[in-house]
């Protein structure tokens, strides 16, 4: 027979093995999740490369708009290479040391990325409300030249 002492110590036991179980899959899923993310993220840099590349050759070969193109374009490659061979534990291991060493710049971009991410949805919307109308003087000037058309 066992004593409440033992019963609660192997509970106890027990509960631990269950959290640190849950602890490592959830690293787990974080760490898919985040090869996930870089991988897409690799994946639209290189169609920018190429959209940049494509650009390109809209503009004549010696001109200085065409070698711009060229550069950014191998610099977007890069930074997909980059991405590519990368582990995310480095990257993470990175912005780390960034983050220690600069601390007033990443909070800085932190924030400046933020008011972009908020502004971007914020402009999804779509929906204007009546008293933004009543404020435009513009307002309806657009749908009423669409429809005369």
């Amino acid at each position: 027979m066992s004593t409440p002492s033992q019963a609660f110590d192997t509970a106890k036991d027990r509960a631990a093995d269950m959290a640190e179980d849950a602890k490592s899959q959830m690293a787990q899923t974080a760490h898919t999740q985040a090869e996930h993310t870089r991988d897409q993220t690799a994946e639209t840099a290189e169609q920018a490369a190429s959209a940049t590349h494509a650009a390109s050759h809209e503009f004549d070969r010696d001109t200085l708009q065409a070698a711009a193109l060229e550069q950014v374009g191998a610099q977007i490659n890069a930074v997909a290479a980059h991405l590519r061979n990368t582990p995310v534990d480095e990257m993470v291991d990175d912005v780390a040391v960034f983050a220690r060493k600069n601390p007033l710049l990443f909070l800085g971009g932190a924030a400046l990325a933020g008011f972009a991410a908020a502004r971007f949805l914020k402009s999804g919307e779509g929906s204007r409300g009546m008293a933004d109308d009543a404020n435009d003087p513009w307002a309806g000037h657009l749908n009423q030249t669409a429809d005369a058309a």
